[in-house]
């Protein structure tokens, strides 16, 4: 029983890499294609910032040798995640090109699911006392 709950927490681990690392992508290309005017370019930069974030901290936790240290920045990768749906969410306000606010929604709907794995995370973190053990593998993004 204990095994199947492991098989299922490394499922949901390689799920938020999966995640994590394509909503960074694409918040880079559309970073990209979006207009330069010095306040956007201010708030792109905010964007970016936080959203490349999310993955740094996952990172970092699972190179943490404590639960402490891991639960840390498992909670610091759900801050900036919900930073950086603030930083979207400000965007498609200011934004006036209609795809982009498009791609813009798609990106806010990628980091619900985000944050909510990354709930899960804390949450499991705070009820498995072997979470390093079980979760320090390392990143298992799909590339």
């Amino acid at each position: 029983m204990a095994e199947d709950k492991n098989v299922m927490w490394e499922r949901k681990q390689a799920e938020l890499w999966d995640r994590v690392f394509q909503v960074t992508q694409d918040v880079v290309s559309l970073v990209d294609v979006m207009g330069e005017s010095k306040g956007h370019r201010v708030v792109q930069e905010e964007l970016v910032r936080a959203a490349t974030g999310v993955g740094a901290h996952l990172v970092r936790a699972n190179a943490a040798e404590t639960a402490g240290e891991f639960d840390k920045h498992i909670k610091e990768a759900r801050f900036r995640a919900i930073e950086s749906d603030y930083w979207l969410r400000l965007i498609h306000v200011l934004q006036q090109n209609d795809e982009v606010r498009r791609d813009l929604s798609s990106l806010i709907t990628q980091y619900a699911a985000v944050i909510s794995l990354l709930r899960k995370f804390i949450k499991h973190t705070n009820t498995d006392r072997q979470v390093i053990a079980n979760h320090a593998k390392g990143p298992k993004v799909s590339l």
